[in-house]
């Protein structure tokens, strides 16, 4: 990857340093060999100035180098894992300023780490090349700790929600319908709308959606439910509202993420789109009503869900917002399965993790017990009613799971089949902890007639414990034995 020109800065910058500390030089020193300020020295070591070509040799003068080794790309061992991770682009996909982190700096702190922390940097992107972790992959990962950190409740795109409905006359309690949205998109935004079969392209049978930026031409699969197509429009209106022009999904879903800015804009758009379709005020009113109750009836939750022009995705991914931040529940998270109901297979989709302490091992835990909970129970009875031709809309369960420390977690699941396709169903779940906290928000988490089960080791993992237990027995009974002769 060809470097660009604030990386060449930056790495100009690092070897100015690095060879000044070498002569045992301060900025005041170096600034009276070369007759140039401390400011601007400062500056170039930062990677903010790059100088001209008689500085450069007065530089490479005064630190006893040559012109062409110091403006030199080639980076020494030590600089190694800076050049890995600038030729590699995460730096440039990544918007640190998101996390807080200046990008500078940070190349920085990487520069000057001990020789052992250089090793493991360079150790990390060998592995990442080796397992083919894809930067792909990584933007997924970069924007889970994104939403985990903000606890996935975004104050500028609840208001920039809050402002489009009240512009547009839509009451607290209004919900806009598919048509009314595409009418917004049409009238103010300039687009295209367009109902289409995509009968004429087998490959794309199973999209939703399709967008012509050289046209603002939006096609939307014509066989979607009503909630489905008001939550595209929702979305497609939150990257017109607001401004998301760069880089952006062309279809739903989108078979491949190329970069940082495509993830972060399709997720602020279906943000927007939520906050559009499910505004806060009643949503959290019903929800409190809902956790009140000493008793878990999932009834309550779908005759919640019904009144809105929502999926149960969308409704689940909407608690997640507004929950936490205004009711103060701790620990949630979000999970989605789906099930194949021919293959017989229950597969993790998406999960979101809010407690950013949760244990790795646990939520993989949690992923593998709560998927076989589902294809027992729910889509079990998804497939049962199928069957029998009475399946008549969205299911509700609940569940509770004990961790090997002894944590409590109660997950609600809602599932359904996929119309599009007979033999599948998904479920998304909204799972917290049983905690004090959460207790005195939630009524039912000891609610009797929900079942509890205990979290189980993976199998790899519970293999690799008994043979290590065994290991150890065989050890301790050898140091008796020989204890015991030599007695």
């Amino acid at each position: 990857m060809e470097l660009k020109e604030e990386d060449i800065r930056l790495i100009l910058g690092l070897k100015l340093k690095r060879a000044r500390q070498a002569e045992g030089l301060s900025l005041a020193e170096l600034g009276q060999r070369t007759g140039l300020s401390v400011s601007y020295l400062n500056e170039i070591e930062k990677g903010r100035k790059y100088p001209k070509a008689e500085k450069l040799a007065a530089l490479a003068k005064a630190l006893g180098t040559t012109f062409d080794k110091l403006v030199s790309l080639k980076l020494d061992k030590h600089l190694a894992p800076v050049g890995e991770l600038l030729q590699g682009g995460i730096l440039k996909e990544i918007p640190l300023d998101l996390f807080g982190i200046d990008r500078g700096k940070l190349v920085e702190l990487i520069a000057n780490a001990p020789a052992k922390v250089s090793a493991f940097i360079s150790t990390l992107t060998r592995i990442a090349a080796s397992y083919d972790l894809s930067q792909e992959h990584f933007y997924f990962a970069a924007l889970r700790s994104y939403q985990e950190l903000h606890g996935n409740h975004f104050v500028e795109l609840e208001e920039a929600a809050r402002h489009f409905r009240e512009h547009h006359g839509f009451k607290e309690r209004d919900l806009p319908t598919s048509e009314r949205l595409r009418v917004i998109l049409v009238d103010e935004f300039g687009y295209a709308v367009e109902e289409t079969a995509l009968q004429d392209y087998p490959e794309l049978i199973h999209i939703r959606s399709v967008f012509i930026p050289e046209r603002r031409k939006l096609l939307i699969n014509a066989r979607l439910a009503e909630n489905q197509k008001a939550f595209l429009h929702a979305k497609e209106l939150g990257y017109a509202y607001l401004g998301l022009s760069g880089q952006r999904a062309l279809m739903t879903p989108w078979p491949r993420a190329t970069s940082f800015d495509h993830v972060l804009n399709n997720s602020k758009a279906s943000y927007f789109g939520g906050a559009l379709l499910l505004p806060p005020a009643a949503l959290l009113e019903g929800l409190r009503l809902f956790f009140a109750a000493s008793t878990f009836v999932g009834e309550r939750l779908l005759n919640l869900l019904g009144t809105y022009n929502s999926s149960p995705e969308m409704f689940a991914v909407r608690i997640t917002n507004l929950v936490p931040h205004h009711l103060g529940v701790h620990g949630l998270f979000f999970q989605r399965f789906d099930h194949h109901r021919m293959r017989d297979s229950v597969e993790p989709m998406k999960e979101l993790f809010l407690d950013r302490h949760q244990d790795p091992q646990e939520i993989e835990m949690l992923n593998d017990a709560v998927g076989a909970w589902l294809k027992k129970v729910l889509f079990s009875r998804i497939d049962d009613l199928r069957t029998r031709k009475e399946y008549k809309g969205p299911l509700c369960e609940a569940h509770r799971f004990t961790g090997p420390g002894g944590q409590v977690y109660f997950v609600i699941a809602i599932g359904r089949m996929m119309g599009r396709d007979p033999d599948r169903s998904l479920a998304v779940c909204i799972g917290m902890e049983v905690n004090g906290a959460n207790e005195k928000v939630i009524g039912f988490l000891h609610d009797q007639a929900v079942g509890t089960s205990p979290l189980l080791p993976r199998p790899v993992v519970a293999e690799r414990n008994e043979r290590a237990q065994r290991i150890n027995a065989a050890m301790e009974r050898l140091v008796k034995d020989r204890m015991a002769r030599e007695s």
